[in-house]
């Protein structure tokens, strides 16, 4: 009975050190590291200054003047999409760090969103073609993270019944805001 034991043991001993924890230390050693326990690190977050904060808002503000949006976020693994306005859009600051927030809550829709201004570096604006047969214009404002590449935001003037359904005002509203900030806007 006992060489049954130790053959057992001796199988038994390689294997488990084939089981790693996600650290890559084997699942015995790891259990006992604080290595493993520790937290991701935090997303570094460049800081816009005090005069880009308030030259975001603006532009924020002004975006009350195209309408209905169609608003799209997107991350590595989602995309949420809401047909909003922005005139409810108001600043608070939160969090740990007191960071400040634009933020659009409407329950009517049930959209709760949060804009980190010091996330944001910029904003390009954009003309598309519709994915319909007509393929008519679509109009675009990238909100821009602080590396100016990512989009971190869109909106999309949103069309009522047709894409082609824009309303003047509103196309001119996006055209004005185009001439006032060219194709792209920075916020540093």
């Amino acid at each position: 009975m006992r060489g049954l034991y130790l053959a057992a043991i001796a199988v038994a001993a390689p294997m488990a050190s084939a089981f790693m924890a996600p650290s890559g230390m084997p699942l015995r050693q790891a259990s006992a590291s604080r290595a493993s326990c520790r937290a991701a690190p935090r997303l570094d977050v460049s800081m816009i200054t005090d005069a880009g904060k308030d030259k975001l808002k603006g532009f924020l503000d002004e975006t009350k003047g195209v309408g209905r949006i169609r608003l799209i976020c997107t991350n590595d693994a989602s995309v949420m999409e809401a047909i909003c306005t922005t005139d409810k859009l108001f600043y608070a600051s939160g969090g740990p760090k007191q960071l400040e927030y634009a933020n659009i809550i409407d329950p009517s829709i049930n959209l709760d969103l949060h804009l980190l201004l010091e996330g944001v570096g910029g904003a390009r604006f954009e003309t598309g073609v519709s994915r319909t047969p007509t393929k008519d214009p679509t109009y675009i404002i990238r909100m821009l993270g602080t590396d100016q590449e990512k989009v971190v935001a869109s909106f999309f003037l949103q069309w009522d019944k047709a894409p082609s359904d824009i309303e003047p005002e509103r196309i001119a509203a996006w055209q004005a805001m185009k001439t006032k900030y060219g194709d792209s806007v920075d916020f540093a």
